[in-house]
């Protein structure tokens, strides 16, 4: 072994859900796994450095491979920042679609489904949050993150409407509106997310999805039961 294939495979081992196993030689498809290695490279470096902070060099770096490898397969450093988002936009709809389409499953586990998919660990880490937030915050990027992501989000936000819209009339909820219920849901999920990047060592998944189940809890009770949360540590104020 030469000491850049060596070099190569170390740093790919920062990898290890895209390297390829003892079942798939690393022959049988090198560019998937050329253009996976690039895309977990994005993510590492942008969580770092952000979109505008976001070199080429860094990007090959961090993945071990030679510096024409993404024009070889992503044209340019901006097509494949482009192609990293579509990844993650397509993982999160993947993690809620199922129960979506899931009729055997009645609105208010549908409507869990899709909040247990939004806080899921391998969708809601540090690394990957700070990449969605990335994109929201840079408006030079903000049109790429609209253009990729309005059409799935206008679906999720739909599926959501359908979810509150059932369950205010299963259970004879009084004075709420599916809608700005749903987008008070869609607005407290994002907000979870941002206190999971800006305190992670405070708040993390199983804490935003007992959060989640306590706000779905305050309007739907008959529905979502509340979780068992720890005692607040406030002076002054009884738990």
């Amino acid at each position: 072994m030469t000491k850049k294939e060596d070099t190569n495979m170390a740093q790919a081992a920062d990898f290890p859900s895209q390297a390829p196993g003892p079942d798939r030689p690393r022959r049988t498809a090198p560019k998937e796994e050329r253009v996976q290695q690039l895309v977990w490279a994005a993510m590492e470096t942008i969580a770092v450095h952000g979109l505008s902070g976001t070199t080429t060099a860094m990007l090959t770096e961090k993945a071990g491979l030679s510096a024409g490898i993404i024009n070889l397969h992503f044209g340019n450093k901006d097509n494949l920042l482009v192609a990293t988002l579509k990844q993650l936009v397509m993982e999160h709809r993947a993690g809620w679609v199922a129960a979506a389409e899931d009729e055997t499953l009645d609105p208010a586990a549908r409507l869990w489904a899709l909040m247990e998919a939004h806080f899921a660990p391998e969708i809601c880490n540090p690394t990957k949050i700070a990449v969605w937030f990335a994109f929201f915050g840079e408006a030079r990027h903000r049109e790429a993150y609209l253009g990729i992501s309005e059409g799935f989000d206008n679906e999720r936000s739909d599926f959501m409407d359908d979810c509150c819209e059932a369950i205010i009339a299963e259970g004879g909820y009084i004075g709420l509106d599916p809608e700005r219920v749903s987008q008070l849901i869609e607005s407290t999920a994002d907000g979870l997310w941002l206190d999971m990047l800006l305190y992670p060592h405070e708040v993390d998944p199983q804490l935003a999805r007992d959060q989640m189940r306590s706000f779905l809890h305050a309007f739907f009770p008959r529905h979502f039961s509340a979780p068992d949360l720890p005692p607040c540590n406030t002076q002054g104020v009884s738990t």
